[in-house]
C-alpha cells in the first residue's frame, strides 16, 4: 500500500486551520503545526486516509475527541475542535504547547531532583482529579503523555510566585468512560484488546486486562512515573513483557533506598508504596486523596511550592458506562514544541 502523502504546508483543514509544518508522525497519522484564522497556534492531529477506512479506528479517533472535550482543566491539553474533511480525513485540533515531554527530559537528564519532580506529580494529580470527576480513566499515564509546558508569565505572576512550568496530561486515546451504571448492549471497542497502555507503568490489574480498571490504575502509573523520575530506574525491569508482568503480579515495588542505595525520608517512601500498592484496594482512594498526601510529602521534603486545587467542572452524572479506546498517534522525531534547559541536582 502506498504511503499516505500527508498534508502540504498551506493546506486548510476544517475551513479554519492552515497547515504550517509536520511536527510528528506515526503509523496511524500525523501531527501538524497549524494556525487558526485569528492566528491561534494549534497542534493538528490527523488520521491517515488509509486508517480512516477502518471503522474501529474511526470510532476510536472520534471517541478520543469526545472524551477529551469533557475534561475542563488547566492540567489537561485542551481540544479546540474536531471534524472530518471531504476526502475522509479525520482531525482533532489541540492547543499547541511550548515545552517538552517528560520522556524527553528524562532521556536528557536521566533522573530529576525531588524539587523538579514535585510539581510534575502535583500537576498530574490535579489533571487526574478533573478527569476522574468526569468519569474518565486515562489508562496510559507515562512520561510521553505528560507534557511540561513552559509559560510566559506576566510580572504580576512572577511576583505572585506562579511557576513558569506546568505539566499537562496528553493523549486520551486509550481512555475509558465509566459510571456506576452497568453496561448494557453497547459493543466494546476493547473486546479484542487484552491490555492497553504501556507495560512499564501499568498497574498489575491492568496487565490482566484493561476493561475493568478504575481510577486507581492511573494513580499506580503516576507512582511509577515519579519513581522513574527520581531514581532513573523503573520500579520493575525485565528483558521482555512476560518477565515484567510476572514481577508486577508477584512482587511489591522496591523502595527508593533499595534502588538508589541512598536514604530517603520515610514520607516519600510511604507515599510511593501506597500509590503503587500491588492490590488496588490498598492504594489511595482518589487522586484528591493522593494530592493531599503529596502536599504532606512536599512539606517534609522541604519543597513548599503548592497550588490551590482547581475545582472540577459541575457535570451531570451520566447513566451510561462506555469503554473507550483509540489508536493514539505515536509522535516521533525531534521535539515538536521547543526545549529548554533544566538544572541537575
Amino acid at each position: 500500500m502506498a504511503a499516505d502523502p500527508g498534508l502540504a504546508p498551506g493546506s486548510i483543514i476544517g475551513g479554519t486551520y492552515k497547515i504550517r509544518r509536520l511536527i510528528g508522525q506515526g503509523g496511524m497519522g500525523e501531527v501538524y503545526a497549524a494556525e487558526g484564522r485569528g492566528g491561534e497556534k494549534v497542534a493538528l492531529k490527523v488520521l491517515h486516509e488509509r486508517a480512516a477506512l477502518d471503522p474501529d479506528l474511526v470510532a476510536r479517533f472520534n471517541r478520543e475527541a469526545t472524551i477529551a472535550k469533557q475534561i475542563q482543566s488547566p492540567y489537561v491539553a485542551a481540544i479546540l475542535g474536531a471534524g472530518k474533511e471531504s476526502d475522509g480525513r479525520l482531525w482533532i485540533a489541540f492547543e499547541r504547547l511550548v515545552g517538552e515531554g517528560l520522556d524527553e527530559r528524562l532521556r536528557r537528564e536521566q533522573y530529576l531532583s525531588f524539587a523538579e519532580v514535585a510539581p510534575i506529580v502535583e500537576d498530574t494529580l490535579q489533571g487526574l482529579s478533573a478527569a476522574h470527576y468526569s468519569h474518565v480513566v486515562h489508562r496510559d499515564i507515562k512520561p510521553a503523555n505528560l507534557f511540561i509546558e513552559k509559560r510566559k508569565l506576566t510580572p504580576a505572576e512572577v511576583t505572585g510566585g506562579v511557576h513558569e512550568e506546568r505539566t499537562r496530561i496528553l493523549d486520551f486515546g486509550v481512555s475509558k468512560v465509566k459510571s456506576s451504571a452497568s453496561r448494557r448492549s453497547e459493543p466494546s471497542l476493547t473486546a479484542f484488546d487484552a491490555t492497553l497502555g504501556s507495560f512499564a507503568y501499568m498497574a498489575p490489574e491492568q496487565v490482566r486486562g484493561s476493561a475493568r480498571v478504575d481510577e486507581r490504575a492511573d494513580l499506580y502509573a503516576l507512582g511509577a512515573v515519579a519513581f522513574r523520575a527520581l531514581t532513573g530506574r523503573l520500579p520493575f525491569e525485565g528483558s521482555n513483557a512476560l518477565t515484567l508482568i510476572a514481577l508486577k503480579l508477584d512482587r511489591d515495588p522496591p523502595t527508593l533506598a533499595q534502588t538508589t542505595g541512598d536514604t530517603w525520608p520515610a514520607a516519600i517512601e510511604r507515599f510511593l508504596f501506597k500509590i503503587m500498592a500491588r492490590e488496588r484496594e490498598k492504594r489511595f482512594g482518589s487522586a484528591a486523596d493522593a494530592l493531599e498526601s503529596w502536599h504532606r510529602v512536599c512539606r517534609v521534603m522541604g519543597n513548599a511550592r503548592r497550588r490551590q486545587p482547581v475545582p472540577p467542572p459541575q457535570l451531570e452524572t451520566r447513566e451510561d458506562h462506555t469503554e473507550v479506546t483509540a489508536g493514539s498517534l505515536t509522535e516521533t522525531g525531534p521535539n515538536s514544541f521547543g526545549g529548554f534547559p533544566v538544572r541537575r541536582r
